[in-house]
């Protein structure tokens, strides 16, 4: 027999799995879009061939992704390498705040530095606050 303590256990574990307390919902990978924001930076990573100059994102908040391959839980992203942009618009730089919206998916290749990847769809960059 369950009695109202469990069932409320149980609810309170529903309601809550795919969220980080403290933190809100996880973010799903593909074909879900997603919005984050943060700061560019370029990084290089050693290659086959030489220097890859790879396009991070740091976000501004601790975001947390579900990648069920991975783990059950959701797995903090502290940087995500933006992928699909052939170029950056020039008032993009190192360092620019912007708002990025895409596809988030998991790193599967050698030339994927981060856990996560963001498809990018669109990247803009915000303005700082007067």
């Amino acid at each position: 027999m369950v009695t109202n303590r469990q069932l409320i256990v149980i609810g309170l574990c529903i309601a809550l799995s795919g969220c980080v307390l403290g933190s809100g919902p996880c973010l799903w990978l593909k074909p879900v879009r997603v919005t984050l924001v943060g700061h560019v930076h370029f990084r290089d990573f050693p290659g086959a061939d030489g220097i890859d100059n790879v396009p991070l994102l740091v976000p501004d908040k601790q975001e947390y992704i579900y990648a069920p391959a991975q783990s059950h839980l959701c797995l903090a992203a502290n940087d995500v390498q933006l992928v699909g942009v052939a170029e950056f618009p020039q008032s993009i730089g190192e360092n620019s705040h912007v708002s990025v919206v895409g596809t988030l998916s998991e790193a599967v290749s050698a030339r994927q530095y981060t856990r996560f990847l963001i498809n990018v769809i669109r990247i803009e960059p915000l303005r700082p606050p007067r």
